[in-house]
Parts: C-alpha cells; sequence; structure tokens
C-alpha cells in the first residue's frame, strides 16, 4: 500500500485544513472547521484517530503535530537545550479528555468518541497559543481554579534573556475558548521588595501543599527564594533551598491507589531497582501524580532515582492499571486480576524514550523524545489500541 499519500494529505490537513475524508489505510479521518458533529467542542478538532494494530506516530512541529511513519522516520531536529524545545512537557486527565502540555506552543486535548469501554477512536484537539508562548518554558502543569494551566517563565540558564516577562504568567485551556486563556494565580504574583522578580515554577509537594520558586532577573543581580503555601490564592510563606528540594520527592507508596500498588509490586519483582518514581496520571487525580519506592528515608529527589516509571491507573469503568520504562516495556493489570501481563511498546531508535502512558477507551497514549543529555530532538506521541500489546 502507497502510504506516501495518506502522509502528505494528513500534513496538508493540519497546517491548512481541507475536507473530511479517510486516509485510507492510516487510521486518520480528517475533519474538516464544519464538522456538526464536533461542535460541541470549543477546540479546533485536527484528526479523528482510528487506533489499531499499527501505532499511530505524530511528531510536533512548528505548525503543530504532523503524521510520521514511525519514530525511526521524525525529522532530523537539532538539538537544543530542553527549555527552547517542543515536547510534551506533562500531561492530565480533565473531564474524561487527556490533555497535553507541550512548551512553547499550547494544548494538545484528545477526547473518546463513543462511551464503550472498548472504543478505539479518539478526537484530536488543539488549542494553540498562536505562538505567543514560544520564547517561554513551560516546566508546571497544574490544575487551577478546576482547568488545566501552564506557568511560563523566561530560561536564562542555556543563554541570555531576549524577550520581556511573559505577561500574564499562568494560561489555563478553558472549555469555552479555542485557545488558551489567560489567567492570574495571586500567590504567583507577590513579589520579594527591590529587584525584578519573576516565578519559574510551581509544584505540588508530597505534602499536598504548593512550592513554587522565584528568581530575580535583573542586570547584576539574580537572587533566588522558595516559598510555600496551602492556598494559592494567598502569598506564600518564605522557605529554604532544603525545603524546597524536598518539595520534588514523590508521595510514600502508602497513599498509591491499590490496583497500581499491586502493578508495581510485580513490576519490581520482574524487574528489580533499589530505588525511583513513579510519574502517574488517573481520572482519579486532580493533575500528575509522583509516587516514591525504595528509598529508606522516605524521600528520593528525581536526580537520585535510579529509576523512573510511568503509570496510568483508573477505578471505572473497570479496575486498569499501566506501566512502563523508557524504554517501553511495560506491564499491565486489568480488572480483579493479580497478574501484570508484560507488553513491549514499538521499539524506537537509540536515544529515544517514551515519556509517559494513559488510555482513553481502549486506547493507549504515550508522548516521546528523541534525547541527548540536556537536549531534545525530535518529539511526539503515538496512538495504539490496547487490544494490540505485544
Amino acid at each position: 500500500m502507497n502510504k506516501i499519500l495518506p502522509l502528505l494529505l494528513l500534513i496538508f490537513f493540519l497546517v491548512a485544513g481541507c475536507n473530511k475524508k479517510d486516509n485510507a489505510g492510516s487510521g486518520i479521518t480528517e475533519i474538516n472547521d464544519e464538522g456538526q458533529e464536533y461542535t460541541s467542542l470549543p477546540w479546533p478538532a485536527l484528526a479523528r484517530l482510528r487506533a489499531g494494530e499499527n501505532p499511530i506516530w505524530f511528531e510536533l512541529g512548528q505548525d503543530g503535530p504532523f503524521l510520521i511513519e514511525a519514530a525511526a522516520a521524525a525529522s532530523l531536529a537539532p538539538y537544543v537545550p530542553w527549555p527552547h524545545a517542543r515536547y510534551v512537557t506533562a500531561m492530565a486527565m480533565w473531564n474524561g479528555f487527556l490533555v497535553m502540555a507541550v512548551n512553547r506552543d499550547g494544548f494538545l486535548v484528545f477526547g473518546p468518541i463513543g462511551e464503550s469501554p472498548e472504543a478505539t477512536e479518539l478526537l484530536l484537539c488543539r488549542s494553540d497559543s498562536g505562538g505567543i508562548w514560544d520564547p517561554y518554558t513551560i516546566e508546571s502543569f497544574f490544575i487551577w481554579e478546576g482547568k488545566p494551566a501552564v506557568l511560563l517563565y523566561r530560561n536564562d540558564f542555556f543563554g541570555e534573556l531576549t524577550v520581556p516577562t511573559p505577561d500574564p504568567r499562568v494560561y489555563a485551556l478553558d472549555s469555552s475558548s479555542p485557545v488558551p486563556v489567560g489567567a492570574f494565580v495571586p500567590a504567583l504574583e507577590v513579589f520579594p521588595s527591590n529587584g525584578s522578580w519573576e516565578t519559574e515554577l510551581l509544584r505540588r509537594g508530597p505534602d499536598g501543599l504548593w512550592y513554587y520558586r522565584m528568581k530575580e532577573k535583573a542586570q547584576g543581580r539574580n537572587a533566588t527564594a522558595y516559598f510555600r503555601t496551602d492556598d494559592l490564592n494567598i502569598g506564600g510563606r518564605k522557605i529554604s533551598f532544603g525545603e524546597w528540594m524536598n518539595s520534588d520527592c514523590g508521595e510514600d507508596t502508602v497513599n498509591i491507589p491499590h490496583n497500581l500498588a499491586i502493578l508495581l509490586e510485580r513490576v519490581l519483582g520482574f524487574f528489580p531497582v533499589a530505588k525511583g518514581q513513579m510519574k502517574t496520571v488517573s481520572h482519579d487525580f486532580e493533575g500528575q501524580r509522583v509516587f516514591t519506592f525504595g528509598a529508606s528515608d522516605g524521600i528520593s529527589s528525581i536526580a537520585e532515582n535510579t529509576a523512573l516509571i510511568y503509570a496510568y491507573c483508573q477505578n471505572a469503568p473497570e479496575l486498569l492499571a499501566l506501566a512502563i520504562f523508557p524504554d517501553g516495556m511495560g506491564f499491565i493489570l486489568t480488572g480483579e486480576e493479580q497478574e501484570a501481563i508484560p507488553f513491549s511498546l514499538p521499539a524506537m531508535p537509540e536515544g529515544f524514550v517514551y515519556t509517559g502512558i494513559a488510555a482513553l477507551g481502549n486506547v493507549i497514549i504515550t508522548p516521546w523524545e528523541e534525547q541527548r543529555e540536556a537536549g531534545v530532538g525530535a518529539a511526539g506521541f503515538m496512538v495504539m489500541a490496547m487490544a494490540f500489546f505485544n
């Protein structure tokens, strides 16, 4: 089968839009602007994905995601420091959707088509920032006033600052707007005095409190301050660097959902590791949660870990837990079964890794990256039906 024509058609559609039609054999249905069945969603629909035996691969580009044959066919994107690269920084389940935050770009939104747990079709939407995010870095992805939100900042570690302070600093995915909407988070706007300060990073610690970092960005001044608050509507209390570092530790595994705890035990039985973290998304979570395992002192920063596992879990409509290592080796636990079944995601070239996993219906979505030390080359995501795990 000639695969060149479907690829060209989808790339053209993603850039310019075209009439609704099937890309024969590609698992893609293109959507035009008048598609009545999707008018209830505010975000532009890029494509209808029919997951099957063959994985559907997308690469992230300046104009949004575009279809490629496989990770091995990704463009020879130059490695750039991660703050300046386009890649999926984080993802979360929200109101039945899977939402991805794309650095320097916007939000990608995946919605299931059909209510059956066995549904294998997704709608892919994009809430594009229109280039507003392009000069800035996204490291923080959180839920603010019930909406997925990101914090923009100027990363000066890999070069000089050449753009103004982002204004607004926070943008949210809004169910009434096709584009990200600026948001005001009071705690992040209460700056130390006598300087030009910006908020760079926000995260929820293992104790459930909010921690954030501010940095002074003025000629000859580069002080850093750390804060903690239980309510982002008010300014936080200044904390020590040690307290800030400990906030990057995952939750203890006593907090882990039961089916995910069973899966983790099985995974570590097959691949024993000293310690690590499991980055997990779920319809039952607000945002992403990180669980630390194997640390004798109960805490372990990401820099100290010997293993990183990505996971997804759910309680309804049926029990399901998935876990993968960056190389794509994984395990699945379904229903009331206590046996974790191993599987392997499609192999990728050397230097490529998976950076997450989530499920909608009977479909899994996994972001991926090409990595070299602090640099990121090509990046994107893969979609595949769970029924064809091997």
